[in-house]
């Protein structure tokens, strides 16, 4: 099986619904489209920040999306880390048709793993959703946090409504963030990372500020 039909095959036992960025191949042909709104991350956005000689950490990298762009934005060292080991194998497959150096992909749960070094830009993008926020998001903070040199770039809507995305369990997010976070059935993520880590990280915005409050924001952070 050639590299293509291989990396074709891993993309449909993983399924479009697993598969959150377009994925193309060497001739530029269109293997998945990827389910995500592509305004949550936007290249034009992400090329705002400095690559340039950078070594990069994509948590939850999905089939690499932001590891390869990275790379292209002039990043000297990147590396992928994604829970799905199928995923992972299609990461490294990419990088093998696409001829890519540098870029690096591993199968992990980066909250649960000691990841050896400190990176100078940690990328959490489309990965702090309704279910991450259903379970705690803070494990997922700490370890970007604690892999980062100098600057984060994070993704994350204003908020969600408890009742319609987040299962209605307001106990379950009242026992997991303070209260101040959680009014009018709401619970608002954005203002939750942006004081998660005030104290140690100056916070701008360099996506567009959407009127749609489903629109994730793309968060800088650059340690202070």
């Amino acid at each position: 099986m050639d590299l293509r039909a291989e990396l074709e095959k891993i993309l449909h036992d993983v399924g479009p619904e697993n598969i959150w960025r377009p994925v193309y191949d060497n001739e530029n042909v269109l293997l998945a489209d990827g389910i995500a709104d592509m305004r949550d991350g936007r290249p034009q956005d992400m090329s705002k920040v400095d690559f340039r000689g950078k070594t990069v950490l994509d948590l939850g990298c999905n089939f690499g999306f932001y590891s390869f762009l990275a790379k292209r934005l002039g990043a000297r060292k990147v590396v992928g880390i994604d829970k799905d080991g199928q995923v992972i194998k299609g990461c490294k497959l990419l990088k093998a048709i696409h001829g890519v150096r540098d870029v690096y992909f591993r199968a992990e749960d980066f909250t649960a793993s000691n990841i050896p070094g400190t990176f100078d830009i940690a990328m959490l993008i489309n990965f702090l959703g309704k279910v991450m926020v259903t379970e705690g998001i803070q494990k997922s903070l700490d370890a970007a946090e604690r892999l980062c040199l100098s600057t984060m770039i994070i993704s994350a809507r204003p908020y969600y409504r408890i009742s319609k995305h987040l299962g209605g369990d307001t106990e379950n997010i009242i026992k997991r963030y303070p209260s101040v976070y959680i009014k009018n059935g709401r619970f608002y993520l954005m203002e939750f990372v942006r004081d998660f880590f005030r104290d140690r990280w100056d916070m701008s915005i360099i996506s567009p500020d959407y009127d749609c409050q489903s629109v994730k924001r793309t968060l800088l952070f650059v340690r202070k």
